[in-house]
């Protein structure tokens, strides 16, 4: 028997000598397509929380997305939960499904080193398994960063200004959150000023061996203590009557 015939033979009776393919994340999913709950129209807290059957502070972990010319089109992202508020459990992984090109439609940035922390709003994803969400922006992507001192931070102002927040709550923050800082070397000077004082960031420049870099530093945001109260969250008792 010559060696080729020996090998493909020894590849046939032992499928784990073959090479193993990678399977994506979302083949456990369904992806049969679903009806899309209706996008909201949200002026507060309070309003958002009643909406959503899933609020949490989450990180990424991972992204899977089909993309056409460069623009995500359909897919799912996959969210460790750190803090629970609503129907959640700390440590609990789920997937949010987006699909579709519209300005709400909800994909997340690839993961980078540590994974971006959010506050999230979401919504169950009629027809799929138990963990698995819809979410729309900017209600399932508010940022939170990790001030100096550990504390999450709702970084503001919130992207579009969805919800006003009281200024009084506002504060300014040192982020030692890797985040918190965006390199904008290839922006046009105007397109840095203007996203700067948008989002009340610091400019800052530094010098290299052939040119100058620049990267925007956010300075401000509310401590996730004082959203909490402005969520007007319902408890639900850990024990009832039929558990005693």
């Amino acid at each position: 028997m010559n060696l080729a015939l020996t090998v493909l033979l020894i590849i046939f009776l032992n499928p784990l000598s073959a090479q193993i393919t990678f399977v994506p994340h979302h083949k456990e999913f369904s992806t049969k397509t679903v009806e899309k709950p209706q996008a909201p129209v949200i002026n507060s807290f309070a309003e958002v929380t009643a909406w959503a059957d899933l609020i949490a502070i989450a990180q990424v972990d991972d992204i899977e997305y089909e993309q056409i010319r460069n623009l995500n089109v359909k897919g799912y992202a996959y969210l460790n939960i750190l803090v629970a508020y609503k129907d959640a459990t700390k440590g609990e992984s789920i997937a949010v499904l987006a699909s579709g090109v519209e300005d709400n439609a909800c994909y997340y940035p690839d993961r980078i080193n540590e994974g971006e922390r959010f506050l999230v709003f979401l919504k169950k994803a009629p027809g799929e398994m138990q963990n698995v969400y819809y979410g729309y922006k900017p209600f399932c992507q508010l940022q939170i960063l990790l001030s100096e001192t550990g504390q999450y931070i709702l970084r503001t102002p919130l992207d579009n200004n969805v919800i006003e927040i009281d200024k009084e709550l506002i504060e300014q923050h040192q982020f030692s959150d890797p985040h918190a800082l965006i390199d904008a070397t290839l922006w046009t000077g105007t397109s840095r000023k203007d996203y700067a004082s948008k989002y009340q960031c610091k400019i800052i420049e530094t010098d290299s061996t052939f040119n100058k870099n620049f990267h925007l530093r956010y300075t401000q945001g509310v401590p996730i203590y004082q959203i909490r109260p402005l969520l007007q969250l319902k408890y639900r008792a850990r024990i009832n009557s039929k558990q005693i």
